[in-house]
């Protein structure tokens, strides 16, 4: 080369990069004659390219070349000889490079000292090869140029492949964050991901401040995962910034959460993450510094776009989660969430445990009274209360006013329930002394969670029904009577289906002159053996299921169409009496049906009387009085059944357009010429003549009882001393029999 070339491009600078860069840029030799590896050396020893030296390895055989590409593989550029040993060996040795060592960033320069001698196009297109000169031609000046060239596209390539790199990295990480669905999962592998793209120890620890969490404090945040030299962290559960104590994690996450961006330091590193609405915020503590370069910042950049995707599906789940597992009015767990605890622990085998399930007493009642926005706020109250007094218990709200407490047995006592409901619970300054009932349960081996609440309901339903406010403990004879009740109510229902439910009619008399002036409609049932179910057992179930409503709607159809068959058979004015439970009464069809019985048998309401029991008279004042209206308003009579035996106020006599007080037999039977107790039937008597009411006697089975009655005013009688009930087709028979007295 002539001594006399210049170098045009020793004050290029490479490309601008915060990134640590290496001193030399590495070139490697490749030439079987010594004096190419020599003069390459003298004309390019000294210079530099882009700030930095230029550093000179050399190979003297293709097999060589080989050996040092597997020691070293940082070469910017290989000059390489086409022929060496052989004729292909330069070529062999790119095929090696590029196939079998898979180097793609080395830029390769042919070189050959043999003139006319060159590869094929398609050998330089298929290897890579980047120029292809001659010994000869390539000057001082030319061979700085093909280097300078070389090591740009180097360069370029690098970059292009570290870029590729952070890319696959920034991909592997983000896949770790897509199937995770709580935040414990999630910030785990955002910890671990995150320092591995940073390329520093995985020790740290990870906060999370969501929209779930405290709405009046809406700046508290959550450590969800600490690495083992940071787990105390865990133990501050829901913290504000300041509640931190000051060392360099807690100023790093303050500095980060204040800035919301992340923070570079020398010793430690704090990411910013947040939701696409601002609405949840993730702050990661890292113990060790990083190197400040672009490509880093441009990594975590470009894996915080797929951080805020996965924030906003965890979210989307987290909340997912809390309308499906969490009571969103007094954010307590559900009856489902209840339910999933009570499956791990069945699961587990978790011996000791009890479940109290705690019904408010009358809390529908009080709800009206109070509104339902106050209502709500009580039911806040009882869950304050409950788990000030049972922290450390699982509590869960079972349906409206019903709640579940999980725990110990010894820590669940019946009496350390009630004792919530002692004091009274305060609400704008007024008072309110509620009581609650208990059903209560040990789980013990039950198949499934469901069984669980089933039997603690069965235990609720029985306290119930004996005294509000009191408990029942579940026992297996519970679930075998209610069984027992299920299969009573199938068989009710086939029953009803199949014509095996009949009326039969109790003769009522005026006792002053034995004159029959009407019948009691009453239902039975004799099944396809013959044997008959007494109605004391299969009345209430129809009452606890509604089957009552098409029951009732029957036997009142089924009793109009007799009375008026009896009325013009005999020309007489009977009337018929039909109970009507309480839940025929409040059914919001009742009057309708009423209606429609009377149009569907051509009865007059005249014919009709209907009874109801004086506990359900008193039941909902405004109700009863609304109804009892309606039909006064249309002539049917009404009659309080079995008075006396119920708590009903006097005054409610008065309100209500009744026409007959029914004394109940239990009074009857006391009296006797032995023994006679007759005090409340005289009062019953006595009142009745006060309110201008009829009064009508059941269950009279003596003539000194019927005397009795006789002597002291009463007005009607029925009972056995006068008929027993009477099929219906008997009916006709009977009166016939006693026209006498008609």
């Amino acid at each position: 080369m002539p001594s006399g070339d210049k170098l045009s491009f020793a004050e290029e600078s490479c490309t601008e990069s915060q990134q640590p860069q290496a001193q030399y840029w590495n070139i490697l030799v490749v030439d079987d004659e010594p004096d190419v590896h020599e003069s390459t050396e003298l004309a390019l020893g000294r210079e530099q390219c882009f700030g930095r030296e230029l550093r000179f390895v050399h190979a003297y055989s293709a097999a060589e070349a080989r050996t040092q590409l597997i020691a070293q593989q940082d070469f910017a550029v290989i000059l390489l000889d086409v022929v060496m040993e052989s004729e292909h060996s330069g070529l062999e040795l790119v095929r090696h490079i590029r196939e079998d060592l898979a180097l793609k960033a080395p830029r390769i320069i042919l070189r050959t000292g043999q003139p006319g001698y060159a590869p094929e196009l398609e050998t330089i297109t298929q290897y890579e090869i980047n120029d292809y000169t001659s010994k000869s031609e390539l000057t001082r000046n030319k061979l700085f140029t093909c280097i300078v060239s070389a090591i740009r596209s180097y360069e370029q390539v690098q970059e292009l492949e570290s870029h590729q790199q952070d890319m696959h990295d920034v991909i592997n990480a983000s896949k770790a964050l897509q199937n995770k669905r709580d935040y414990l999962g999630f910030t785990n592998a955002l910890l671990e991901e995150s320092a591995t793209l940073l390329g520093i120890q995985k020790s740290g620890m990870v906060a999370v401040r969501c929209r779930q969490s405290d709405k009046n404090n809406p700046s508290q945040y959550r450590i969800m995962f600490a690495s083992p030299l940071y787990k105390k962290f865990i133990d501050y559960g829901s913290f504000k910034l300041d509640e931190l104590p000051n060392n360099s994690c807690s100023d790093s996450i303050r500095q980060c959460a204040n800035a919301k961006q992340h923070q570079f330091l020398k010793n430690t590193t704090a990411l910013y993450f947040t939701s696409s609405d601002g609405e949840e915020e993730v702050l990661l503590f890292l113990d060790s510094g990083t190197n400040t370069y672009d490509r880093l910042h441009q990594k975590i950049a470009l894996f915080s776009t797929n951080v805020v995707a996965a924030i906003d599906t965890i979210a989307l789940v987290e909340e997912q989660h809390q309308y499906a597992y969490q009571d969103q009015l007094l954010k307590i767990p559900n009856r489902l969430s209840f339910l999933k605890t009570v499956e791990k622990h069945l699961a587990k085998g978790t011996r000791d445990l009890q479940v109290a399930l705690i019904d408010i007493d009358q809390f529908g009642a009080l709800n009206d009274t109070i509104g339902t926005e106050n209502g709500d706020r009580l039911l806040q109250k009882v869950v304050e209360r409950l788990q000030s007094e049972h922290q450390g218990l699982l509590l869960s709200r079972i349906s409206g006013d019903t709640f579940a407490l999980l725990g110990p047995k010894e820590q669940l006592s019946p009496q350390h329930v009630s004792n919530n409901f002692l004091t009274p619970l305060e609400l704008d300054g007024a008072m309110h002394n509620i009581s609650a009932t208990q059903g209560r349960v040990i789980i013990n081996k039950q198949a499934r969670a469901t069984d669980v609440i089933a039997q603690a309901n069965v235990a609720l339903k029985r306290a119930k029904s004996t005294l509000r406010g009191s408990y029942q403990d579940f026992h297996n004879n519970m679930l075998k009577e209610t069984e027992s009740r299920v299969h009573l109510l199938q068989n009710l229902r086939q029953a009803f289906n199949h014509d095996r439910l009949f009326m039969v009619y109790q003769p009522k008399l005026e006792l002053a002159t034995g004159k029959v002036v009407g019948f009691e409609a009453l239902m039975r049932w004799r099944t396809e053996t013959g044997e008959f179910i007494s109605p004391l057992d299969f009345i209430p179930i129809a009452e606890s299921s509604g089957m009552i409503v098409p029951l009732g709607e029957w036997a009142l159809r089924m009793s109009l169409v007799k009375i008026g068959q009896l009325r013009q058979s005999f020309d007489r004015p009977f009337t018929v009496a039909v109970n009507v439970s309480m839940v025929q009464f409040a059914h919001p069809g009742f009057i309708d049906m009423i209606d429609s019985a009377l149009a569907y048998t051509h009865a007059k309401p005249s014919y009709l009387e209907l009874e109801i029991t004086e506990s359900f008279a008193v039941h909902d004042l405004s109700l009863v009085q609304a109804l009892i209206q309606q039909l006064h308003d249309r002539g049917i009579r009404i009659s309080i059944d079995d008075f006396g035996t119920g708590f009903s106020s006097l005054s409610y006599l008065e309100k209500l357009n009744f026409h007959c007080l029914k004394i109940d037999k239990s009074f009857i039977d006391r009296i006797s010429e032995d023994n006679t107790d007759t005090r409340i039937p005289e009062t019953i008597l006595q009142l009745s003549r006060s309110l201008d009411l009829e009064v009508v006697a059941e269950g009279v089975e003596t003539e000194f009882q019927a005397q009795w009655l006789r002597n002291h005013g009463c007005d009607f009688g029925q009972g056995y001393l006068f008929a027993r009930p009477i099929p219906r087709d008997e009916v006709e028979s009977w009166i016939a029999e006693n026209i006498k007295n008609i």
